[in-house]
């Protein structure tokens, strides 16, 4: 059975719910009046700006300027964890497949097959893919890649979302069999995924590795130059294997976690694609007659974790009694303008497959919280350190929000503001109390529940686990019933919302804004980056 084939009808839920948040053009709805209206405007009346039929041939040349927050810590596709990192790395480095608004599309493989019990998949990649060293890519650097990213070396914060995999063998330079213990309805869309790169063995394993200073990637674009938390330069991979992309020459990354500095940059012509601008001043550059807007959905999951190894927050009433107290549509509309969805009940928002639609938390139940602490032994509260990114200004409103909310119940919180870096290090230690953060969605709820939430996960701060939850997810991998896989996941976002170790907050809703003559954008909200091997520049 064509794996292609398989794809359509086992992830067709998911397809239908992403392309929804797909549409033509329009303007982002005002963030005042009552939640339901402005719920309504984020998920019927913005439709994306789209270039998929473009206007014109496509002209090749020129170099984007683009300008996001905040570089990645980490660059090394099978470690890294940050949003920026993802926007990087689709660039520098291919998968076997990538995914694109639902659909599984070929990528360094041409073609693959499925074995009609699911378990064995046959890949046969192109003859025309070259690493920026000059290499071929061969399906060695596929074995390489994949059993790299299952070694408990390297780190892999997603590593057990591949743990079916049991093994993968080279039948030729061009030939390559994944054997997987059962069968896993993710398999595909999880091998699609930056997370899943595949990278030349001999950069790899070379002194230095995959640091970010060098790149090991067979994508559109290979890594130029890099001064750390300024600049990165991506020059054009003139053997990718796309006839005629990218278009451009290069791609020009600058970073600067100032919410109006890089307004003014767009609005000024300093730069070409301004990624993600603060929701505040969309209104604004809405207006502006020399730039489009591109945007509506949401893409980052907004969440409150707690460390679990820890007390008081290893006791499951302490940490409901903390879910109760919060106002989810309050943050939202302080820490982002309104621009989103409130979470009340798990990390999907309502309208994704496998999310529990029906919310758990309402308003704030203040009294029922204060209860839920007496209950635990803590009837005066207690003091505690929230843990927030200094430069993510939408994430420190988030907090100064929370702490104003839990200081009702008697909790005491003081921010801990610290750079990148610094909450990296903390996290990943399991030095902290509370940490306030975000996940981007993914296509497949798998990559997100089994490394945010299942133990050994990579990005399970504070290792919380649930032998109920657990079992749901891993039973939901292998079922190939779309009904009841969504039933498994509604089951694991309960558990999650009533006991887990997060307390969800809100979707927010994404913008790009880029100068009139960026052509081609073809956003995703999944999301993906891929898309921009095909900007090109009307001059």
């Amino acid at each position: 059975m064509r794996a292609r084939v398989l794809y359509t009808t086992l992830a067709a839920g998911v397809a239908l719910t992403l392309l929804t948040a797909c549409g033509g053009g329009g303007a982002p709805p005002s963030p005042s009046g009552d939640t339901a209206a402005a719920n309504d405007g984020l998920t019927k009346d913005v439709r994306l700006q789209d270039e998929t039929q473009p206007a014109g041939t496509p002209k090749s040349g020129g170099r984007l300027s683009i300008m996001i927050r905040l570089d990645a810590v980490e660059l090394d596709p099978h470690r890294m964890s940050e949003t920026s990192a993802f926007v990087i790395n689709e660039q520098l480095y291919e998968s076997l497949v990538q995914s694109y608004r639902g659909e599984i599309k070929p990528a360094l493989a041409e073609s693959w097959e499925q074995s009609e019990d699911g378990r064995t998949l046959t890949f046969k990649l192109r003859d025309n893919a070259y690493f920026h060293s000059g290499r071929q890519v061969t399906a060695e650097d596929v074995k390489y890649s994949l059993e790299r990213i299952k070694d408990p070396k390297t780190r892999a914060p997603r590593a057990r979302s591949y743990e079916s995999i049991s093994s993968v063998e080279v039948k030729d330079d061009r030939t390559v069999v994944i054997t997987l213990s059962e069968p896993n309805a993710a398999i595909l869309t999880l091998l699609s995924t930056a997370a899943s790169s595949i990278v030349d063995r001999k950069v790899a394993e070379a002194s230095g590795g995959l640091n970010g200073q060098v790149d090991g990637g067979s994508g559109p674009f290979k890594l130029a130059s890099r001064i750390t938390g300024q600049a990165i330069k991506l020059d054009r991979h003139d053997k990718y294997w796309e006839k005629g992309v990218p278009y451009l020459d290069g791609l020009d990354f600058t970073f600067n976690p100032d919410d109006n500095a890089r307004a003014a940059a767009i609005r000024s012509g300093t730069i070409d694609f301004l990624w993600r601008p603060a929701p505040e001043f969309i209104g604004a550059l809405k207006k502006e007659q020399e730039l489009k807007w591109y945007g509506g959905s949401g893409s980052l999951s907004l969440h409150l974790r707690l460390n679990t190894s820890k007390a008081p927050y290893d006791n499951v009433k302490v940490r409901q009694a903390i879910y109760h107290a919060l106002d989810r549509q309050e943050i939202l509309d302080i820490a982002n303008s309104g621009f989103g969805t409130a979470l009340n009940a798990g990390y999907l928002p309502p309208d994704r497959y496998g999310a529990v639609v029906k919310p758990i938390y309402g308003k704030p139940d203040i009294e029922k919280a204060k209860a839920l602490l007496a209950e635990a032994g803590y009837p005066n509260g207690f003091e505690a350190k929230l843990l927030v990114i200094a430069t993510s200004a939408f994430q420190v409103r988030s907090a100064e929000v929370e702490q104003q909310q839990l200081a009702k119940i008697g909790v005491k919180v003081t921010i801990e503001s610290v750079e990148a870096t610094i909450a990296d290090t903390k996290t990943k230690s399991g030095d902290f109390d509370m940490y306030q953060s975000g996940f981007g969605l993914t296509y497949d709820p798998d990559e997100r529940f089994s490394a945010s939430f299942l133990k050994g996960g990579g990005l399970n701060y504070g290792d919380w686990s649930d032998p109920e939850y657990e079992k749901l997810i891993v039973e939901a991998r292998s079922e190939l019933d779309q009904d009841k896989r969504a039933a498994l996941y509604q089951q694991a976002e309960t558990i999650l919302a009533e006991r887990g170790p997060v307390a969800m907050t809100f979707l927010n809703a994404d913008f790009d804004v880029v100068k009139k003559d960026v052509m081609g954008y073809q956003g995703d909200p999944t999301p993906t980056y891929r898309f921009y091997r095909h900007l090109w520049l009307d001059r």
